[in-house]
């Protein structure tokens, strides 16, 4: 099955599993700078990977409009952020991001990232900045105050195990 690996990173950590997925099923591997230099139509599986922003996948509207042309396809979204598996935010990005009818065409994945402060912008440092304060005034319970140390430094929880049920999804031929 021919297949392609589109990405977008921001701190690297999408990158980073795009990568091992390429290396792992020996497919195409392309940054979203160069989509438009291939063909999805020459692909029997398509994933799409990028982080989360504020709740939002990055870079998803850009799948959904090709999602006409590439029904009947395998195509699977995942999508990275610091948060840890279990996480009950994880239910909600994937609620706010996909209409349950592009759930029948798009499956998605949360691959744990995690924080690289060297790799943000001025910007998103200062948002995570004001983050820390906030989790600071209100890390009452154990579980904020696990979250506000876990945010103090960078950290890579990035795992080439993490990609098992994604690879599965991406080389079956159901």
């Amino acid at each position: 099955m021919k297949t392609i690996v589109i990405y977008s990173s921001k701190t690297g950590f999408t990158e980073k599993y795009a990568r091992w997925l390429q290396q792992d099923l020996n497919c195409d591997c392309v940054d979203f700078s160069h989509r438009a230099e291939v063909s999805l139509a020459d692909y029997q599986a398509i994933a799409f990977g990028a982080g989360v922003y504020v709740g939002r996948i990055r870079k998803l509207a850009w799948l959904k409009r090709q999602l006409p042309a590439i029904r009947g396809k395998r195509v699977a979204v995942f999508f990275t952020a610091a948060m840890p598996p279990d996480h009950t935010d994880i239910r909600r990005v994937e609620r706010e991001n996909f209409q349950p009818e592009e759930l029948r065409f798009i499956r998605p994945f949360y691959l744990q990232g995690g924080l690289n402060y060297a790799a943000m912008s001025p910007t998103d440092k200062l948002l995570m900045a004001v983050f820390r304060k906030m989790l600071k005034a209100r890390a009452n319970s154990p579980k904020e105050k696990v979250m506000l140390q876990n945010v103090q430094c960078s950290f890579d929880k990035t795992a080439p195990e993490n990609l098992k049920e994604l690879k599965e999804f991406l080389t079956s031929h159901q």
